[in-house]
């Protein structure tokens, strides 16, 4: 079988000028296959499995040159998958610093670096961005009772979106030992499922349950809409930044938000904001790092002996030991944009975490430190130079004991 192949550009050159007459017309098709898909609440190809994605018509992505409010969902509507202007659900996220930092730039011995704070978002968390544009689809969609599967970030971000959004019923599903990182009250709108496993037993449970009560899987990385909303992170930053980056680096356990990025990328191409693509960087940590350890022995897949059991490691958000389904995406957008994945060792990371405070005043969570970290390896292995322009998504900060969930359904799972 041949490698997995992402093409975003064969399908956005498909649709230019397919939408006279309409308004907005989004067409859902498998960016692996392209075979369009008609059944709006599909994430996932009914051909071969394939990630599907929203298209748009690029000579109608009539974008302005800035936001005339802080509602970036407004603002990106034409590149967001969504029909209407009513349904955008706005949650307060986005608007997020993104800014130089020389020093640390001159210390690293690269051209010029821009850290994206999203660490300022609502639940201190870039994941609010998809509780954003994931619960405003639902809402056009009529979708009002879903399940999902996170490490928390996901998880307390769509809980508050539920909790602001009227008529929404989550069932949250989280393995034991994440159950610390679920920050949002008890209520009536979010029901807390604890599984005795880890996240990916949490995930398998979930599904089953939405199958066995009829009810929508929200689906993680193959849900667009999650991506979608990450996608506006880098949308931003391209946008704020004065000149355009060569390297784009960010933490990863499924890779969905640097799939995002790389739609975001050729669409901005597309309509000229971009002149080329940036070098996709993907960073995991080093105690769990099946993608990069699979990336660096040229491996198409995902198999046996990369897969990480019990994971654990300092970044919780990205402690994912099977990415067997979302690993080839993630290589292949690597590959063709001049990118890698790489894995950044426990003190590096931990210098990284210093560098972030000391240097820019950041207090940045372990996955937000994994990114820089990776720039750091980077920088140190010669593939980054004195004249290269970094940009570093450093997707949240640590957030402070906050208040987590009491009333719990839970779950054993099967030996």
């Amino acid at each position: 079988m041949p490698p997995l192949k992402i093409h975003y550009e064969s399908l956005i050159r498909k649709a230019i000028g397919t939408t006279e007459g309409r308004e907005k017309l989004i067409r859902l098709a498998c960016i692996v296959c392209e075979q369009e898909s008609d059944d709006a609440r599909r994430n996932r190809c009914a051909a071969c499995g394939g990630a599907l994605d929203a298209i748009y018509d690029m000579e109608r992505a009539d974008l302005p040159a800035r936001p005339s409010s802080p509602n970036i969902l407004h603002h990106y509507l034409p590149l967001l998958p969504l029909s209407e202007r009513r349904h955008a659900h706005w949650l307060g996220e986005g608007n997020t610093p993104c800014f130089e930092v020389p020093d640390l730039a001159a210390h690293l011995g690269i051209g010029r670096l821009f850290l994206k704070d999203e660490s300022v978002n609502p639940t201190l968390s870039t994941k609010d961005r998809i509780a954003s544009v994931g619960l405003s689809r639902m809402a056009e969609l009529g979708i009002r009772e879903v399940v999902l599967s996170s490490t928390g970030n996901s998880s307390t971000a769509y809980a508050r979106g539920a909790q602001l959004l009227p008529g929404f019923r989550l069932h949250v599903f989280v393995g034991r030992d994440f159950l610390h990182r679920l920050n949002y009250p008890d209520s009536d709108s979010v029901i807390t499922h604890v599984v005795e496993g880890d996240f990916g037993k949490a995930g398998t449970m979930a599904q089953r349950f939405a199958a066995d009560n009829g009810y929508f899987w929200e689906g993680g990385f193959f849900n667009f809409a999650r991506r979608e909303g990450l996608k506006t992170a880098y949308l931003e930053a391209f946008d704020a930044m004065p000149l355009q980056p060569d390297f784009v680096f960010q933490a990863v356990s499924s890779g969905m938000g640097l799939l995002g990025a790389y739609k975001g990328a050729i669409e901005y191409r597309e309509i000229g904001r971009l002149s080329r693509l940036p070098a996709l960087m993907a960073v995991q940590q080093q105690s769990c790092a099946p993608m990069a350890h699979a990336f660096a022995q040229g491996a198409e897949t995902i198999v046996d002996e990369h897969i990480v059991r019990n994971p654990s490691g300092l970044a919780y958000a990205i402690l994912r030991g099977n990415p067997t389904g979302t690993y080839p995406y993630i290589r292949d957008l690597c590959l063709s944009s001049g990118g890698r994945i790489l894995a950044a060792s426990e003190p590096l990371i931990h210098r990284a975490h210093g560098l972030l405070r000391d240097s820019a005043g950041l207090r940045s969570c372990f996955a937000s430190a994994t990114a820089f970290a990776g720039v750091i390896q980077a920088a140190q292995d010669g593939v980054l130079r004195d004249d290269s322009v970094v940009l570093v998504n450093l997707t949240g900060g640590d957030r402070p004991t906050l208040q987590t969930p009491v009333n719990l359904t839970r779950w054993e799972v099967a030996a």
